[in-house]
C-alpha cells in the first residue's frame, strides 16, 4: 500500500457527528474487514455528500490508493455507477471497500446489484442523535432544540453550523428563515377536459376523490405528511360505469401524472421475471412522476392465491401476487403515489390487497340514477345539449356513463347531418337510441302484477320501508338483460342481519313470481336469466343462509371460489342444492301465501300501475291498509332494489 501523507479532516460539528453516528451503526461488522461492498439507503438526498465524508472518515480515507495505484476504497452515489457487463468489473477492480449511497431503488442496476454484498438502510435521524452527538462534542442542547434539528435535513444543519454558534442560536438561525413555498403548477383546462368536480354519478367515489385532492395540495405545501394521505382504493363496478374515466378526472383534479397499467400490459412483455421487472418499473416512474395516480385496471386479473391452488398455474400466480403486494407496500413506503384499481368483481381480489397502506377501500360505483344520466349527457353534450330530456330519462334506464357517452356522439352526429352544427335536440337523442318495442296492454298488466306482488310482500313484512314501484312502457330493442320494472324500497341493511331479516329478503324477491301465478299460472322469463334478476339473487341469499353465516343445519362455513363463487358451491355439493331448494320453497309459499289474502289489492294496484307507469308508497299502503289485519308480519326485511 501507498501511504499520502495525512490530510487535514473536517471539523467534527453536531451534523456531521450525527451522520457519523448513523453510519457507524451500520457499517459497524464491516470496520474490521477487509473485502465487502454495501449500499446503504438514506432519508434524504440531500444529505447524501455528509454522509460520504462521515463514511470516509470511518473506512480511513486516507488509504484511498493500492500499491498498483488503484482506488482501494469506493464511497459514491448508486446512481454514479453507470458502467454495466465488464466495464463495470474493471469500475470495481483493485476496490476493496466500497459503500454506496441510494434513496432509490431504481438508481442500482441489475448488474450493480450483482456486486452488492449487503445492503443496508439509515433511518431519519432522531432528537436522541442529536443529543448524543453534542454530548459527545461537549456542547450543551435542550429537549426542545434537538427535537426540532431532527425534523431538519442533515445538510442545512451542517450549512447552519458556524464556528462559536451555539445549538440555540443554531436552532434560532434555522427557524427564522421563511418557508420556502412549493410552487405547484396551476393548470388551465379546455371546456372537455374531465375534471372530477364536474362529473356525477360516482357518489362516495366522487367525495373520497375531491377529498385525495385537497390532501395531495395540502401535501405539496407541505401542510400536511405523506402519512395522512390514502395510499388507494379498489374501485368495483359494472362495465361501462366509468372507471378509467374516474381516474383521468381524479389525475386532472389533483394536478397530478397519471400512470396506467394492467396485468396483461405486464405479461406482454414476456416470462414471469419479465413482468415482475415490468411491474417494478411502472412504480419507479411513478414514484419519479411524484406526485401521481398510478391506475391498474382489470384487477381481478392477478386473481386469488386461495383459489384453485391446485392448478398448473398457481404457483406463478402466487409470485406475480406477492410481487405486487412488494410493490404497493413496500418498506420504504411509496411516498407521493396513491394506487386506483378498477375491477368490474371485488370477490375476485386476494384479500392481502385490500388492507391499510394499500388498498385502503372498496368504493362501488353503480349505474347512474336519472339526475346522474342527465348530467353525464350535459358534460359529454356541454353547450349543445337541450332543456328537455324527459323521454331520454325515462328511455335510459340501467344504461352506464359509457352508453351515455355514444349515445352523445351520435346524436351530435344526427345534428351534425341535419344542418344543425353545435345544438342537439331530444329528437336526435331518440333517433339514436336503439329502438323502444312497446309492450302490449297484456304484456303491461303482466309485468304490473310481478311488480305490485314485490311491492305488497315488502310492505307487509316491512311497513314504512317502500319507495315506489315502477315499470317502462317498453323495452329496448337491444341484445342483453335489461331491466324494465322496478320496486324500490328505502331502509339500509342492518348491522346484526338475523336468519329471519334473510328470509324476508328472499320472500320478498320471490313474490313477484308468486304474484304472476297466482293471476296467470305461469310466470315469464324476466324472473330469471341474469346474476341481477330475482331467483338469482334469492338463491345467493338462500346459498350464504346455508353455507356463509351458519343458519343451515351445519356450522360449517366456505366462501366458494370464482367469479360466482356462490354458484360453485352449489354446483359442487348436492346436499346445499337441496338445502338451498327447500329455502326457496318454504318462502315462496310464503310471499304466496300474502298475495293469497290481498288477490283483490294486487289486481286494483297492477290496473293503476299499467295505466300510470309508477306509483309510490302510499299508494300501495292505502290500497293495502283495509287487508292488513289477516296477515301477520313475519320478520324484517332489507332495504333493497327488486329489478325485473
Amino acid at each position: 500500500m501507498t501511504y499520502f501523507p495525512e490530510r487535514a479532516k473536517p471539523p467534527l460539528n453536531l451534523a456531521t457527528a450525527v451522520a457519523t453516528m448513523l453510519v457507524r451503526s451500520v457499517i459497524r461488522p464491516f470496520l474490521s474487514a477487509s473485502n465487502f461492498v454495501v449500499a446503504i439507503k438514506l432519508p434524504n438526498a440531500a444529505d447524501v455528500e455528509l454522509y460520504e465524508i462521515a463514511t470516509r472518515e470511518l473506512l480511513d480515507a486516507d488509504r484511498l490508493i493500492d500499491d498498483d495505484g488503484r482506488f482501494a476504497l469506493l464511497v459514491d452515489e448508486a446512481s454514479d455507477i453507470t458502467q454495466t457487463g465488464w466495464n463495470l468489473v474493471s469500475r470495481f477492480r483493485g476496490v476493496h471497500r466500497a459503500v454506496l449511497f441510494y434513496t432509490d431503488e431504481g438508481e442500482i442496476s441489475g448488474d450493480l446489484a450483482l456486486m452488492i454484498d449487503h445492503r443496508s438502510e439509515i433511518a431519519s435521524p432522531g432528537a436522541t442523535h442529536f443529543r448524543a452527538a453534542a454530548k459527545r462534542l461537549g456542547v450543551p442542547i435542550t429537549e426542545d432544540d434537538a427535537a426540532y434539528l431532527a425534523t431538519k435535513p442533515l445538510r442545512d444543519v451542517r450549512l447552519a453550523m458556524r464556528p462559536g454558534r451555539s445549538v440555540s442560536r443554531l436552532a434560532r438561525q434555522l427557524k427564522a428563515l421563511p418557508m420556502k413555498e412549493v410552487e405547484v403548477p396551476t393548470r388551465s383546462y379546455e371546456p372537455g377536459t374531465v375534471l372530477l368536480e364536474r362529473m356525477e354519478g360516482y357518489g362516495n367515489a366522487k367525495a373520497w376523490g375531491l377529498q385525495l385532492a385537497d390532501d395531495i395540495k395540502r401535501w405539496t405545501r407541505r401542510e400536511i405528511e405523506w402519512r395522512d394521505v390514502d395510499r388507494g382504493i379498489l374501485l368495483s363496478g359494472p362495465p361501462g360505469s366509468g372507471k378509467t374515466t374516474y381516474a383521468r378526472a381524479l389525475a386532472n383534479s389533483c394536478g397530478v401524472v397519471l400512470v396506467a397499467e394492467s396485468a396483461a400490459s405486464w405479461q406482454s412483455k414476456g416470462h414471469l421475471g419479465d413482468m415482475l421487472k415490468a411491474m417494478r418499473r411502472t412504480f419507479q416512474a411513478a414514484r419519479a412522476a411524484s406526485p401521481a395516480i398510478l391506475f391498474l385496471d382489470e384487477f381481478d386479473s392477478f386473481g386469488h392465491r386461495g383459489v384453485f391452488n391446485d392448478s398448473s398455474n398457481h404457483d406463478y400466480k402466487v409470485q406475480v401476487i406477492n410481487g405486487l403486494l412488494e410493490c404497493l407496500d413496500p418498506g420504504d413506503g411509496r411516498e407521493g403515489v396513491v394506487v386506483i384499481a378498477a375491477t368490474n368483481n371485488a370477490s375476485a381480489i386476494d384479500p392481502a390487497f385490500l388492507r391499510p397502506g394499500r388498498l385502503e377501500r372498496i368504493i362501488d360505483i353503480p349505474l347512474p340514477d336519472e339526475d346522474a344520466r342527465k348530467a353525464i349527457l350535459e358534460f359529454h353534450l356541454r353547450a349543445a345539449c337541450p332543456s328537455e330530456l324527459g323521454q331520454f330519462g325515462r328511455r335510459t334506464e340501467g344504461w352506464s356513463g359509457a352508453d351515455i357517452e355514444k349515445l352523445a356522439r351520435d346524436a351530435r352526429r344526427a345534428a351534425r347531418h341535419a344542418g344543425r352544427q353545435g345544438r342537439v335536440t331530444e329528437s336526435d337523442l331518440m333517433d339514436v337510441m336503439p329502438p323502444i318495442v312497446n309492450f302490449t296492454d297484456d304484456e303491461r298488466f303482466r309485468l304490473s302484477v310481478h311488480e305490485i306482488g314485490h311491492a305488497i310482500v315488502g310492505h307487509v313484512l316491512r311497513p314504512k320501508s317502500l319507495g315506489k314501484v315502477s315499470i317502462n312502457s317498453g323495452r329496448p330493442a337491444r341484445s342483453g338483460w335489461n331491466p324494465i320494472g322496478a320496486t324500490q324500497f328505502n331502509e339500509p341493511l342492518p348491522s346484526m342481519a338475523t336468519a329471519k331479516h334473510f328470509e324476508d329478503i328472499i320472500a320478498i324477491y320471490l313474490a313477484g313470481m308468486a304474484a304472476e301465478r297466482i293471476m296467470f299460472g305461469d310466470h315469464f322469463t324476466g324472473a330469471g336469466g341474469d346474476a341481477a334478476a330475482d331467483l338469482s339473487v334469492a338463491t345467493d341469499f338462500a346459498t350464504m343462509m346455508e353455507r356463509s353465516f351458519g343458519f343451515g343445519d351445519a356450522l360449517l362455513t366456505d366462501m366458494g371460489s370464482g367469479r360466482r363463487p356462490l354458484e360453485s358451491l352449489r354446483l359442487s355439493d348436492p346436499q346445499l342444492r337441496r338445502a338451498v331448494r327447500r329455502r326457496l320453497d318454504v318462502q315462496y309459499n310464503r310471499a304466496s301465501d300474502i298475495l293469497m289474502t290481498k288477490r283483490t289489492e294486487l289486481e286494483g294496484l297492477a290496473v293503476r300501475l299499467a295505466q300510470r307507469l309508477e306509483l309510490s308508497a302510499q299508494d300501495v299502503g292505502e290500497a293495502c291498509a283495509s287487508g292488513l289485519g289477516r296477515v301477520a308480519r313475519k320478520g324484517r326485511g332489507r332495504g333493497r332494489r327488486s329489478e325485473t
